[in-house]
């Protein structure tokens, strides 16, 4: 076999694989991707069972397959994010001068990874037929890289951040899933999402360096019964 015939045929497997793939993520928001059959899945994309059995062992080994390659670049594209220094301790009064208040890497990395793979993103994250272990997967890999970023903002890792990690999370998730979802255009863009979860970072260190600096801070950010009552009367 000449080089150019191994290159035609090399070329075709991987069209046949992606069209295999294209398909499942296809069916997935009409049936569980567990419940989608091989018979399905072959009629779907116009190929015979053989040579689904060619590429994959089952749906599950296919399954697999997809978030094995979601995960490897989703570790790669972290992964080539420069760190940089780790930051220093700062007061309140120094805040607004030293602190960087643009969005760090860390935080955009998410969202430009579901943009890169919005349609097989858009099916795994399905709360219905999607795969709650791949969600799983992805929040624990978050979970360490917003870990990451709390410390480079010099953070305390004492048991609000464990609060406030939970909710950062699930809200990076529902608002990747609601933009995602989305096709009227109508929901916020992905440069907005970004913004808005950045305020929340920098609230949150804002709030954490006044509380260490002003004595009565804290009595002063404390929600009270009274006040609401005062308010109504």
């Amino acid at each position: 076999m000449t080089e150019a015939s191994k290159t035609r045929k090399t070329s075709k497997a991987i069209q046949t694989r992606e069209r295999i793939i294209d398909a499942y993520l296809e069916l997935i928001p009409e049936k569980k991707w567990d419940k989608i059959s091989v018979k399905d899945l072959c009629a779907k994309s116009g190929i015979t069972r053989g040579t689904f059995y060619q590429y994959f062992n089952d749906i599950y080994d296919l399954m697999q397959n997809i978030q094995d390659t979601l995960m490897q670049e989703m570790n790669r594209m972290y992964g080539a994010i420069n760190s940089g220094h780790q930051s220093t301790p700062m007061t309140a009064q120094i805040f607004d001068e030293k602190f960087n208040c643009a969005p760090p890497d860390k935080l955009l990395c998410w969202f430009e990874f579901c943009r890169k793979y919005k349609k097989p993103m858009a099916v795994l994250l399905d709360p219905k037929n999607g795969d709650s272990y791949f969600v799983k997967k992805i929040k624990a890999l978050l979970r360490d890289q917003i870990n990451e970023m709390m410390d480079r903002d010099g953070m305390p890792r004492d048991s609000l951040r464990e609060h406030f990690l939970k909710i950062f999370i699930e809200l990076h998730f529902l608002s990747a899933r609601t933009w995602l979802d989305d096709n009227s255009g109508e929901f916020l863009s992905v440069d907005e999402i970004i913004n808005l979860l950045n305020t929340m970072r920098v609230g949150a260190n804002y709030l954490h360096y006044k509380q260490g600096s002003v004595p009565d801070f804290t009595l002063k950010m404390k929600y009270s019964d009274q006040d609401s009552d005062k308010d109504e009367t």
